[in-house]
C-alpha cells in the first residue's frame, strides 16, 4: 500500500499515521510524502512536487491500494483549480495501476488552518473523488482530532498521540469499506 500524500504522511510533529495504519490492516506500507505539498502546492522547498509529479514512484512500490492524503497545504488555492488537479491525479493513477484500489483521504481541520478554508477544500476533493467513482474519507465530518486539545505538537501537525487516533480512525474507515 502507498500513501501518497504531505507533512501527515512523513510524519511531521511525531511517528506519524502511516506504519501504525498498516500495521492495523496488516498490510506492507511505503510512504510517498512530501512536508508542505498538496494537490497544487508544490511547497517553498526546493525539490518538493505536487502529488502528481510523485505518480512514478507510487507506480515503482507497485501497490495494491492507493490513499491519496490531504492537503491543507492548498488552502489559498482556488478550489476548482485544486479539484481539477485532483480529478487529473485520480486519473492518472488509475491509468498507470489499473488493478490498484485508490481511496480519497481528506483534509483534516487543523486549529491553526481556516476551517472555512478547510470546507471549501474538502469539498472540491470530495467532488473530484465522487467524479472518478472512488471512496472518499471525510475527517472534517467525522470529527477526527477535535477537540484538538492534547492531540497537535504545533498548530498544524498532531502529535504522537494524534497520529495514534488518526492511525485508528483511518484503519476503521477503511475496514468500512472493505479493505
Amino acid at each position: 500500500m502507498v500513501f501518497l500524500g504531505d507533512s501527515y504522511t512523513v510524519g511531521v510533529g511525531g511517528t506519524g499515521y502511516v506504519a501504525r495504519t498498516a500495521a492495523e490492516l496488516g498490510w506492507v506500507a511505503y510512504a510517498q510524502g512530501e512536508s508542505g505539498t498538496g494537490y497544487r502546492n508544490p511547497s517553498t522547498t526546493p525539490g518538493q512536487t505536487v502529488f502528481g509529479d510523485r505518480i512514478a514512484g507510487v507506480v515503482a512500490a507497485d501497490p495494491d491500494v492507493v490513499v491519496v492524503q490531504g492537503s491543507t497545504n492548498d488552502v489559498g488555492e482556488r478550489p476548482r483549480l485544486v479539484q481539477a488537479a485532483a480529478t487529473d491525479l485520480y486519473a492518472a493513477l488509475h491509468t498507470a495501476l489499473p488493478a490498484a484500489r485508490l481511496v480519497v483521504l481528506g483534509p483534516l481541520s487543523p486549529p491553526d488552518v481556516d476551517a472555512g478554508a478547510v470546507l471549501a477544500l474538502r469539498d472540491a476533493l470530495a467532488a473530484a473523488a465522487s467524479a472518478a467513482g472512488l471512496p472518499y474519507i471525510d475527517p472534517v465530518a467525522g470529527g477526527w482530532l477535535t477537540p484538538p486539545d492534547g492531540l497537535f505538537a504545533d498548530g498544524l501537525h498532531p502529535n504522537d498521540a494524534g497520529y495514534a487516533q488518526l492511525s485508528d480512525d483511518l484503519a476503521a474507515a477503511l475496514h468500512r469499506l472493505g479493505y
